[in-house]
Protein backbone atom coordinates (compact mmCIF):
# COMPACT_ATOMS: atom_id res chain seq x y z
CA UNK A 1 0.00 0.00 0.00
CA UNK A 2 2.60 2.38 1.20
CA UNK A 3 4.82 1.90 -2.39
CA UNK A 4 1.67 1.92 -4.54
CA UNK A 5 1.33 5.61 -2.13
CA UNK A 6 4.87 6.53 -3.87
CA UNK A 7 3.88 5.71 -6.99
CA UNK A 8 1.08 7.27 -6.96
CA UNK A 9 3.46 10.36 -6.37
CA UNK A 10 6.46 9.93 -8.47
CA UNK A 11 3.66 9.90 -10.98
CA UNK A 12 2.30 13.05 -9.36
CA UNK A 13 5.76 14.70 -9.67
CA UNK A 14 6.43 13.68 -13.20
CA UNK A 15 3.20 14.88 -14.63
CA UNK A 16 3.56 18.18 -12.33
CA UNK A 17 7.07 18.75 -13.89
CA UNK A 18 5.75 17.48 -17.29
CA UNK A 19 3.12 19.70 -17.21
CA UNK A 20 5.95 22.97 -16.29
CA UNK A 21 7.93 21.88 -19.22
CA UNK A 22 5.44 21.79 -21.75
CA UNK A 23 4.09 25.51 -20.63
CA UNK A 24 7.78 27.19 -20.35
CA UNK A 25 8.13 25.77 -23.95
CA UNK A 26 5.19 27.16 -24.91
CA UNK A 27 5.25 30.61 -23.56
CA UNK A 28 9.17 30.26 -25.09
CA UNK A 29 7.39 29.68 -28.57
CA UNK A 30 4.79 32.43 -28.11
CA UNK A 31 7.61 35.07 -27.06
CA UNK A 32 9.66 34.01 -29.79
CA UNK A 33 6.74 33.77 -32.18
CA UNK A 34 8.14 35.52 -35.66
CA UNK A 35 6.82 39.01 -35.95
CA UNK A 36 5.21 40.34 -38.68
CA UNK A 37 5.76 43.54 -40.40
CA UNK A 38 3.90 45.45 -42.64
CA UNK A 39 4.79 48.49 -45.06
CA UNK A 40 3.97 49.97 -48.13
CA UNK A 41 6.05 51.11 -51.42
CA UNK A 42 8.19 53.53 -50.77
CA UNK A 43 11.03 53.71 -51.86
CA UNK A 44 14.42 54.58 -51.33
CA UNK A 45 12.63 53.59 -47.49
CA UNK A 46 10.97 49.93 -47.89
CA UNK A 47 9.83 48.22 -50.62
CA UNK A 48 8.98 44.65 -51.87
CA UNK A 49 11.06 43.06 -55.01
CA UNK A 50 10.08 41.40 -57.75
CA UNK A 51 11.37 38.00 -56.37
CA UNK A 52 9.51 38.66 -53.02
CA UNK A 53 12.10 40.26 -50.99
CA UNK A 54 12.36 43.68 -48.66
CA UNK A 55 14.40 46.48 -49.92
CA UNK A 56 15.14 49.71 -49.12
CA UNK A 57 17.56 51.78 -46.47
CA UNK A 58 14.74 50.79 -43.55
CA UNK A 59 14.60 46.77 -44.90
CA UNK A 60 17.97 46.69 -44.14
CA UNK A 61 17.88 48.36 -40.76
CA UNK A 62 15.21 45.75 -39.68
CA UNK A 63 17.25 43.36 -40.97
CA UNK A 64 20.31 44.19 -38.77
CA UNK A 65 18.26 45.20 -35.83
CA UNK A 66 16.23 41.65 -35.86
CA UNK A 67 19.39 40.08 -36.22
CA UNK A 68 20.67 41.69 -33.19
CA UNK A 69 17.75 40.69 -30.96
CA UNK A 70 17.99 36.99 -32.54
CA UNK A 71 14.03 37.21 -34.05
CA UNK A 72 12.63 36.06 -36.77
CA UNK A 73 10.22 37.91 -38.80
CA UNK A 74 8.00 37.96 -41.84
CA UNK A 75 6.79 40.77 -44.29
CA UNK A 76 4.45 41.95 -46.37
CA UNK A 77 3.80 45.43 -48.52
CA UNK A 78 0.09 46.48 -48.48
CA UNK A 79 -1.71 49.00 -50.65
CA UNK A 80 -1.53 52.67 -48.23
CA UNK A 81 -5.16 52.42 -46.92
CA UNK A 82 -5.05 48.70 -46.41
CA UNK A 83 -1.93 48.99 -44.53
CA UNK A 84 -3.18 51.62 -42.59
CA UNK A 85 -6.17 50.05 -42.06
CA UNK A 86 -3.94 46.73 -40.54
CA UNK A 87 -1.28 48.91 -38.16
CA UNK A 88 -5.08 50.67 -36.52
CA UNK A 89 -6.57 47.43 -35.84
CA UNK A 90 -3.30 46.32 -33.88
CA UNK A 91 -3.05 43.44 -37.05
CA UNK A 92 0.75 44.12 -37.74
CA UNK A 93 3.45 43.30 -34.94
CA UNK A 94 5.68 46.29 -36.14
CA UNK A 95 6.01 49.28 -38.24
CA UNK A 96 8.16 51.69 -38.53
CA UNK A 97 6.10 54.88 -39.70
CA UNK A 98 5.18 58.73 -38.35
CA UNK A 99 2.71 58.45 -35.61
CA UNK A 100 0.26 60.63 -37.41
CA UNK A 101 -1.21 57.14 -38.94
CA UNK A 102 -2.56 55.86 -35.45
CA UNK A 103 -6.08 56.73 -34.18
CA UNK A 104 -5.43 55.19 -31.01
CA UNK A 105 -1.58 55.45 -29.63
CA UNK A 106 -2.11 52.56 -27.23
CA UNK A 107 -1.96 49.56 -29.53
CA UNK A 108 1.49 50.34 -29.75
CA UNK A 109 4.56 50.98 -28.08
CA UNK A 110 6.52 53.66 -29.78
CA UNK A 111 10.37 54.37 -30.01
CA UNK A 112 11.87 57.07 -27.86
CA UNK A 113 13.92 58.48 -30.54
CA UNK A 114 12.77 58.44 -34.66
CA UNK A 115 14.46 56.48 -37.07
CA UNK A 116 14.54 58.77 -39.61
CA UNK A 117 12.35 61.62 -40.82
CA UNK A 118 10.59 62.68 -44.06
CA UNK A 119 10.55 66.51 -45.98
CA UNK A 120 6.44 66.43 -47.05
CA UNK A 121 6.92 68.48 -49.68
CA UNK A 122 4.87 70.73 -52.43
CA UNK A 123 5.53 70.43 -56.00
CA UNK A 124 4.49 72.43 -58.87
CA UNK A 125 5.14 73.40 -62.73
CA UNK A 126 6.04 76.42 -63.77
CA UNK A 127 4.71 79.90 -62.33
CA UNK A 128 2.50 79.13 -59.63
CA UNK A 129 3.08 80.61 -56.40
CA UNK A 130 5.25 78.56 -54.12
CA UNK A 131 3.50 76.92 -51.25
CA UNK A 132 5.25 77.50 -47.72
CA UNK A 133 1.93 76.29 -45.43
CA UNK A 134 -1.40 74.79 -46.06
CA UNK A 135 -2.84 78.46 -46.67
CA UNK A 136 -1.12 78.68 -49.54
CA UNK A 137 -2.85 76.28 -50.92
CA UNK A 138 -6.40 78.37 -51.21
CA UNK A 139 -8.76 77.95 -54.22
CA UNK A 140 -6.36 74.96 -55.64
CA UNK A 141 -6.70 71.80 -57.09
CA UNK A 142 -4.57 69.56 -54.99
CA UNK A 143 -3.37 66.14 -56.01
CA UNK A 144 -2.84 63.13 -53.21
CA UNK A 145 -1.75 60.21 -52.10
CA UNK A 146 -4.32 57.70 -51.25
CA UNK A 147 -4.25 56.64 -48.08
CA UNK A 148 -1.25 58.77 -46.86
CA UNK A 149 -1.93 60.79 -43.21
CA UNK A 150 0.57 63.81 -44.18
CA UNK A 151 1.94 64.33 -40.78
CA UNK A 152 -2.16 64.68 -39.44
CA UNK A 153 -2.54 67.63 -42.21
CA UNK A 154 -4.83 65.38 -43.87
CA UNK A 155 -8.20 66.55 -42.70
CA UNK A 156 -7.20 70.43 -43.78
CA UNK A 157 -6.82 69.14 -47.11
CA UNK A 158 -10.42 68.28 -47.92
CA UNK A 159 -12.41 70.81 -49.70
CA UNK A 160 -14.92 70.82 -46.79
CA UNK A 161 -12.13 72.34 -44.69
CA UNK A 162 -12.23 75.20 -46.73
CA UNK A 163 -8.91 76.03 -48.22
CA UNK A 164 -8.89 73.33 -51.10
CA UNK A 165 -11.15 73.47 -54.17
CA UNK A 166 -10.64 69.70 -55.57
CA UNK A 167 -8.76 66.80 -54.17
CA UNK A 168 -7.14 64.39 -56.54
CA UNK A 169 -6.12 61.12 -55.42
CA UNK A 170 -3.49 58.55 -57.15
CA UNK A 171 -2.05 55.59 -55.89
CA UNK A 172 1.32 55.53 -56.85
CA UNK A 173 4.12 58.25 -56.44
CA UNK A 174 5.07 58.64 -60.28
CA UNK A 175 1.49 58.68 -60.99
CA UNK A 176 1.44 61.74 -58.98
CA UNK A 177 4.08 63.37 -60.75
CA UNK A 178 1.55 62.28 -64.45
CA UNK A 179 -1.08 63.88 -62.85
CA UNK A 180 0.29 67.76 -62.66
CA UNK A 181 2.05 67.17 -66.12
CA UNK A 182 -1.56 66.39 -67.06
CA UNK A 183 -2.93 69.23 -65.39
CA UNK A 184 -5.06 67.33 -63.46
CA UNK A 185 -3.84 69.39 -60.10
CA UNK A 186 -2.42 72.34 -59.43
CA UNK A 187 -0.38 71.09 -56.81
CA UNK A 188 1.08 68.05 -55.63
CA UNK A 189 1.86 67.27 -51.84
CA UNK A 190 4.35 64.16 -51.68
CA UNK A 191 7.84 63.22 -49.95
CA UNK A 192 10.83 64.65 -51.31
CA UNK A 193 12.97 61.80 -50.51
CA UNK A 194 10.36 58.92 -52.81
CA UNK A 195 12.69 57.36 -54.98
CA UNK A 196 9.86 56.94 -57.72
CA UNK A 197 8.65 60.50 -57.38
CA UNK A 198 12.26 61.65 -57.85
CA UNK A 199 12.51 59.36 -61.54
CA UNK A 200 9.36 61.01 -62.30
CA UNK A 201 10.48 64.55 -61.56
CA UNK A 202 13.42 64.24 -63.61
CA UNK A 203 11.43 63.15 -66.56
CA UNK A 204 9.74 66.67 -66.20
CA UNK A 205 11.02 70.25 -66.85
CA UNK A 206 10.13 73.43 -65.32
CA UNK A 207 8.74 71.68 -61.83
CA UNK A 208 9.46 73.06 -58.28
CA UNK A 209 8.93 72.18 -54.81
CA UNK A 210 9.09 73.66 -51.29
CA UNK A 211 9.06 71.58 -48.42
CA UNK A 212 6.21 72.26 -45.88
CA UNK A 213 7.04 70.10 -43.03
CA UNK A 214 10.05 67.73 -41.89
CA UNK A 215 8.24 64.73 -40.10
CA UNK A 216 9.70 61.86 -37.77
CA UNK A 217 9.76 57.67 -38.35
CA UNK A 218 9.12 55.97 -35.31
CA UNK A 219 9.38 52.28 -34.64
CA UNK A 220 5.89 50.79 -33.29
CA UNK A 221 5.31 47.61 -31.87
CA UNK A 222 2.10 46.03 -30.98
CA UNK A 223 1.99 46.65 -27.28
CA UNK A 224 0.10 43.21 -26.32
CA UNK A 225 2.51 41.15 -27.50
CA UNK A 226 3.90 38.68 -24.89
CA UNK A 227 7.22 40.29 -24.58
CA UNK A 228 6.55 43.67 -26.18
CA UNK A 229 8.21 46.05 -22.84
CA UNK A 230 11.48 44.24 -22.91
CA UNK A 231 11.41 44.19 -26.59
CA UNK A 232 11.22 47.83 -26.91
CA UNK A 233 13.72 48.18 -24.22
CA UNK A 234 16.10 46.35 -26.43
CA UNK A 235 15.27 48.28 -29.47
CA UNK A 236 15.75 51.59 -28.17
CA UNK A 237 19.02 50.77 -26.45
CA UNK A 238 19.81 49.51 -30.34
CA UNK A 239 18.88 53.30 -31.31
CA UNK A 240 20.67 55.00 -29.02
CA UNK A 241 23.71 53.37 -30.60
CA UNK A 242 22.90 54.40 -34.35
Amino acid sequence: MVSGMKWHKRCSYRLLFLGVGLLLLQSKAIAQAPLHWGFVHFPPFYFQTEDGKAAGQLADFVAELMAELERDYTFEQYPNRRMIHLLNEGALDFALVMTSVLKDHSLYRISQRPITSMQLSAFWLGERSEVERVGDLFGSRVILMSGFSYGGMRFMLEPGYGVVREVVEVNEHALGIEALRLNRGDYLLNYKETATLQSAVDDVADIHHSVLKTIDVYFLLRADLPDSEALMQQIDQFLSQQ
